[in-house]
């Protein structure tokens, strides 16, 4: 219940509300009436007779081909009185709309393909922005987007390992290097991934370690913490070596498995949109079933 009073109609009011009535009478002419008369369209199953050829056009129908088909079922049941003519196309209009209802039951099939499509162009077009070599170090520096796709986020993973893989064979160390690695696994770090950034954190520490050397309070400090008070040598850098090659291998194996999955995946949404599944799909089955039934009584 409004608690808001309704306002005193004074003649002045009234006088107001017939002229602002005066800017919304809809279409005049007949031309404009003959225009919004099939405003709310949808699929021609409900258009009144008057209204067939207009509706058939609407729906990219040719009203000629109907006549032909009344023609034709004039021609197959024979002549006979109005009654008689009435019934052939009463049948000629039950054929025209399982024809339409045939036409709309592949139009739904074909939009669901469609939006398969769209999303395996989407996806490829993901997988473009993430893809680059091992020599484009810069993409280091750059903030790519995030995916919810796992093949996606996978060759993201792999394209940025490999240019960290390729700085450490130049023996270039940074601290963005860890960055970057910890933000690709961010949750879900195993044991290789938390070995290299152990590793590259040290040798990215090893040139403020080597000056500190002569610095014995330091140097005391780190042996108390059980940090490590040598810098990294050859051995620490084969091994970082090893272990991103290993990490690459793994990624490469969950990447093409991914890809795999998707593949499988995109193959059976595809022949899911051959027997699609919700109301519309039902209206129509009911739809199609009642106008089986009516043609066959017609027949008969």
């Amino acid at each position: 219940m409004s608690l808001r009073k309704s306002p005193q109609l004074t003649p002045k009011l009234l006088a107001a509300a017939r002229q602002n009535g005066q800017h919304s009478t809809g279409p005049r002419s007949a031309t404009a009436k003959q225009n919004v008369k099939l405003n709310a369209l949808k699929h021609g199953v409900y258009v009144s007779d008057e209204n067939q050829r207009q509706a058939m056009a609407a729906l990219g129908e040719d009203p000629e081909q109907f006549q032909t088909l009344t023609e034709e079922l004039m021609s197959a049941f024979g002549p006979g009185d109005a009654l008689w003519e009435k019934q052939v196309e009463d049948l000629a209009w039950l054929y025209w709309r399982r024809e339409r209802l045939e036409r709309a039951q592949a139009g739904l099939k074909r939009r669901a393909l469609q939006a398969i499509d769209d999303w395996q162009h989407r996806r490829q077009q993901e997988m473009a922005r993430v893809t680059f070599d091992a020599s484009q170090h810069e993409m280091l520096d750059v903030n790519l987007s995030e995916s919810t796709d796992r093949g996606v986020t996978l060759r993201k993973t792999l394209s940025l390992v490999e240019v960290i893989q390729d700085q450490v064979k130049q023996r270039t160390f940074r601290l963005r290097q860890l960055g970057v690695l910890e933000s690709l696994y961010k949750g879900m770090m195993g044991w290789r991934p938390a070995l290299i950034c152990r590793l590259l954190k040290r040798f990215c520490d090893a040139p403020a370690l080597a000056k500190q050397q002569a610095d014995e309070d330091h140097l005391r400090f780190l042996r108390e913490i059980g940090a490590p008070t040598q810098p990294p040598g050859e051995p620490e850098y084969q091994e970082l070596l090893r272990l991103f090659e290993e990490e690459i291998a793994s990624l490469q194996e969950e990447f093409e498995y991914a890809e795999k999955a998707n593949e499988e995946s995109a193959a059976i949404e595809r022949e899911a949109c051959l027997a699609p599944e919700g109301e519309t799909w039902s209206m129509m089955l009911r739809q199609e079933a009642a106008l089986d039934r009516s043609i066959d009584r017609k027949v008969r």
